[in-house]
């Protein structure tokens, strides 16, 4: 079930877990947007309406950021809705009364499950179960294996691909948020800025590429957030040390800059914020161009 709009760029790739498109000339810079997908497998029996399950859905975040692939880019798309397995969570990040039966290994439930939002979701909304009943261990081990384990290999195959190629890699991982935070938010009740960039208060990408994205939002006149109310998720955790040079930010955007958040459908500010985005990727493009035109020595 695909309830996003059509992106016209045909995918490299493209599985039950993830589209990939890939840039004729490529840049150690990898986009992905694990949240973006909607598909609803059929074993996903649950209690939440589809548009209690699109309350979480990361809507038109993929074509917003499509044209990253024509300017040196890749871009890694989820298929699979969040709200069915997490891809922005570790694959341990389960709170065990999720389950029916005991976890072969050790779980380590974070915040996020404790708010209901582990790997595998608790609430759709507050107030708004997902399931009836738990999850049996091996439901849970075929999400893992069909979707999780696919979409992050593809993932670290990039970013390790092109890290071994330039000698540096960037990773941008996009997501869009609700205007206002909900109950189950660090910042319930209050309204968002525009853009929120999250580089894990510093430990996940340099300060430097931080201001360079930060910058260019605040020139387009967007009021940007560093570091709240998201600092970036386990992506940028899992796949980021500077000291290496290899660099990941989290992007939110807020959902109000191009779509009706009520009826899930973009609306006249999406054409210009996606071409802002291209100027912002194109600022991208140029730091990691000066950057490599600097640090890579003729072999």
């Amino acid at each position: 079930m695909t309830l996003h709009t059509t992106i016209s760029t045909a995918p490299a790739e493209s599985s039950e877990s993830y589209q990939l498109y890939l840039p004729q000339q490529p840049l150690p810079l990898v986009f992905d947007s694990p949240h973006s997908g909607m598909q609803l497998p059929t074993d996903f029996n649950t209690l939440a309406s589809v548009a209690q399950l699109q309350s979480g859905w990361d809507a038109f975040i993929d074509e917003l950021w499509l044209p990253a692939a024509e300017q040196g880019a890749s871009l890694l798309a989820a298929q699979v809705s969040r709200m069915y397995i997490d891809l922005n969570r570790a694959p341990d990040d389960i709170s065990p009364d999720m389950l029916e039966g005991s976890w072969p290994s050790a779980l380590n439930p974070t915040a996020y499950s404790s708010r209901g939002m582990g790997l595998l979701r608790q609430w759709a909304l507050p107030g708004q179960a997902m399931y009836k009943t738990a999850l049996t261990v091996t439901q849970v081990q075929q999400r893992l294996a069909r979707y999780y384990q696919p979409y992050h290999q593809r993932l670290k195959q990039l970013l390790d691909q092109y890290y071994q190629q330039f000698g540096a890699v960037w990773h941008i991982d996009c997501h869009s948020m609700k205007s206002y935070g909900n109950a189950m938010n660090i910042d319930a009740g209050t309204p968002r800025a525009d853009i929120v960039i999250g580089n894990r208060d510093g430990q996940s990408a340099s300060a430097e590429f931080t201001a360079v994205i930060v910058e260019a939002f605040s020139q387009l006149g967007y009021n940007v957030s560093l570091n709240y109310p998201y600092k970036g998720g386990y992506l940028t955790q899992c796949y980021a040390n500077p000291a290496q040079q290899r660099h990941s930010l989290q992007i939110e955007i807020n959902r109000k800059l191009y779509m009706d958040e009520a009826a899930f459908s973009p609306h006249q500010g999406f054409t210009e914020l996606q071409q802002h985005l291209q100027h912002i990727t194109a600022q991208a493009t140029a730091y990691i161009q000066s950057y490599l035109a600097v640090n890579t020595k003729d072999e």
